[in-house]
């Protein structure tokens, strides 16, 4: 058997040296979920995440997860239990702009739990969520497993990349509890 030793320039180790380090900052473990609490149980739970690149521009970058930021914590009122909350959403979205290096995770209004920290029974009431906006005012709630995906945008004449990029993003959705088919809740 044969062996052969190859020699490789300093200048190429140091280069690939610089360029191995440059790689271990970009593209390092971030925080996706920024929005989201280190606590209570269960609004700091985030779990099936799906991203998405946009092609056009591929700094951009859009994920969703089932994001339980707005649900009650689970030591409000039985503290034996750990519900979801009827008619909370938990169809999280996050935007990054550079690649991945930084998240943010929009705040928009909707139907909340969020300040159901226990140990009353929880109540309910419009306000901050981390969420799919507009769900609520459709009379519609976000019930996660996200997909999302980068495509062209409509116009008159179809879709078309000349149009720009549009996110679409999919998910489970039902009906908000007080709701009729014809319009938005009833809740105040």
């Amino acid at each position: 058997m044969r062996r052969f030793l190859t020699l490789v320039p300093a200048t190429l180790l140091a280069a690939a040296a610089i360029v191995g380090l440059a790689g271990a900052t970009h593209g390092s473990d971030v925080l996706v979920s920024v929005g989201s609490p280190p606590s209570p149980f269960a609004q700091n739970k985030q779990n099936e995440p799906s991203i998405a690149a946009d092609a056009n521009h591929p700094t951009i970058l859009a994920a969703g997860s089932n994001e339980e930021i707005d649900v009650e914590a689970c030591n409000a009122g039985d503290p034996t239990s750990c519900p979801f909350t009827s008619g909370v959403g938990t169809s999280g979205i996050y935007f990054s702009f550079d690649s991945g290096d930084s998240w943010i995770q929009p705040t928009y209004t909707g139907w909340s739990a969020r300040g159901c920290l226990g140990p009353a029974a929880c109540v309910p009431q419009i306000g901050p969520i981390g969420t799919l906006p507009k769900y609520f005012e459709k009379g519609l709630v976000s019930d996660g497993d996200p997909s999302l995906a980068f495509g062209p945008r409509p116009s008159p004449n179809g879709f078309s990349w000349a149009n720009g990029s549009r996110l679409y993003y999919a998910n489970l959705t039902s009906r908000f509890p007080t709701s009729t088919p014809d319009g938005p809740s009833t809740a105040s």
